[in-house]
């Protein structure tokens, strides 16, 4: 039956319909994400930025985890006569569940519950819909797949979003779980990484799960440390918080390229660095740098 289901997609494929599902598929992806999350995280709402990482990153740990124990081969890899995939760049690990499908529906419906006007409501809708469907029509996935990764992604917003906005506003408590969690979590990663590069370790099962583990780590640590020393604000004029984001993801462009300076026979070393620098700049070391240089203020000053 799923097959199926993935051949009748194939059968109706033009170039019309390719265009619209590389679009949405584009959105269930970690560049759109990170863009329009840090957009609130630094310059709208932080604890919603806060609520909206913490459930977005669970679904993702859980979703990646999954992939490690169940490594289900992905449609063109188990039938490359039959199916004639698209934007297989981005069809990395495991096949079930997916990662775009758990991202996007996570993401979105994150954003519907935080901002639920008619509008935002009705866009998160459709993107919720229509990136698991991009990715049967491109191939990549099995419907099982993304059914699964999209009542993943809903289950952490229904149910963790409360709690995260509890932990929120307990600050001691935040300082706490954050530094103790992310400092687990990075130990792992670390662990993970040197696994990797010195043992025959599955890549295909871990590799994207040390990333994802580094970036959350790192994050969370800079998220207590954040709370502790900075306590930023995002207000600002316009062109304050347009130079703020610029400013900000510029660095994070900067730490990902670093991945040209490194050797290939580092990559995984060099990826737990990049990842992790990359947490902790986005809620530690960006808003310091940028309370000092006077993009940000502070509740502490």
């Amino acid at each position: 039956m799923q097959l199926e289901i993935l051949l009748f997609f194939q059968s109706v494929q033009n170039g019309f319909l390719t265009a619209l599902a590389n679009f949405f598929s584009f959105f269930g992806e970690e560049v759109a994400m990170i863009l329009i999350l840090l957009s609130i995280y630094w310059c709208v709402d932080k604890k919603k930025g806060f609520i909206l990482f913490g459930n977005l990153m669970t679904a993702l740990m859980c979703m990646q985890i999954l992939k490690a124990i169940f490594r289900v081969p992905r449609p063109f890899v188990k039938h490359p006569e039959l199916i004639e995939a698209g934007r297989v760049g981005t069809a990395t690990g495991y096949s079930f569940p997916s990662g775009h499908s758990t991202g996007a529906s996570a993401f979105f419906g994150s954003l519907c519950k935080l901002f639920g006007n008619r509008l935002m409501k009705a866009f998160c809708i459709i993107f919720i819909i229509c990136v698991p469907v991009s990715r049967l029509y491109l191939g990549v996935h099995w419907p099982m797949d993304v059914i699964t990764g999209t009542a993943i992604g809903l289950f952490s917003v229904f149910v963790l979003s409360d709690a995260f906005a509890r932990l929120f506003e307990n600050k001691n408590e935040l300082v706490k779980v954050s530094i103790t969690t992310g400092s687990a979590i990075s130990a792992i990663s670390f662990i993970a990484a040197m696994g990797l590069h010195f043992l025959p370790m599955d890549e295909t099962a871990f590799s994207d799960l040390m990333k994802n583990m580094a970036v959350l780590g790192t994050a969370l640590i800079g998220m207590g440390l954040e709370e502790k020393h900075i306590r930023f604000k995002t207000d600002g004029t316009r062109s304050r918080k347009i130079i703020r984001l610029v400013a900000g993801l510029a660095v994070i462009l900067v730490f990902q390229s670093l991945k040209l300076v490194f050797p290939e026979s580092l990559y995984y070393p060099a990826a737990f660095l990049r990842y992790g620098l990359i947490g902790i700049w986005a809620t530690y070391l960006f808003p310091l740098v940028a309370v000092k240089t006077g993009l940000m203020e502070s509740e502490n000053a």
